[in-house]
């Protein structure tokens, strides 16, 4: 079944152009198209898609409990689903759900400091006790709030 056409699509785009793209964070209401949309442009765009919900996959909540290194991480990630692989450059990792697990915003700034893997993470941010969060990731992260289908979109489809 084809998607219909939104305005985040064409911005997933110009970020995955952006050489120096920063993580991402896509923020919006529940049950708008959050997780949809990233996955088809993640499927359309990576040779491999790594996804985790930290709802629904509670046992990846403590990837990130050895630290922020990145191989740490995959390290954690590979323990939990050792079928995964992780290709340099050709790899986005797609945490879903992050008010769930609040050390992935942590995360962020190491991943685009050791740059081998895009990521983007989306969730409704509803509940998330930002005192809790070690580092938010500052200047190594990049915001995109979703909204509801507007009159636009409802007229492409």
């Amino acid at each position: 079944m084809e998607l219909l056409k939104r305005k985040i699509d064409n911005f997933l785009i110009q970020w995955k152009q952006d050489t120096d793209r920063l993580p991402l964070i896509v923020k919006g209401a529940r049950q708008i198209g959050k997780t949809e949309s990233i996955r088809n442009f993640a499927n359309k765009n990576y040779k491999k898609v790594i996804e985790i919900n930290f709802v629904i996959q509670k046992q990846f909540k403590d990837i990130f409990d050895d630290g922020f290194e990145v191989n740490t991480i995959i390290k954690n990630i590979s323990f939990k689903n050792p079928n995964l692989e992780f290709i340099p450059n050709e790899t986005l990792i797609f945490f879903d759900e992050m008010q769930e697990c609040i050390n992935c915003a942590t995360s962020l700034k190491f991943f685009k400091q050791d740059g081998r893997f895009d990521v983007i993470c989306s969730g409704s941010l509803m509940g998330i006790n930002y005192n809790e969060i070690e580092s938010n990731s500052v200047g190594y992260k990049q915001d995109y709030q979703m909204y509801s289908m507007d009159f636009e979109e409802f007229l492409w489809a």
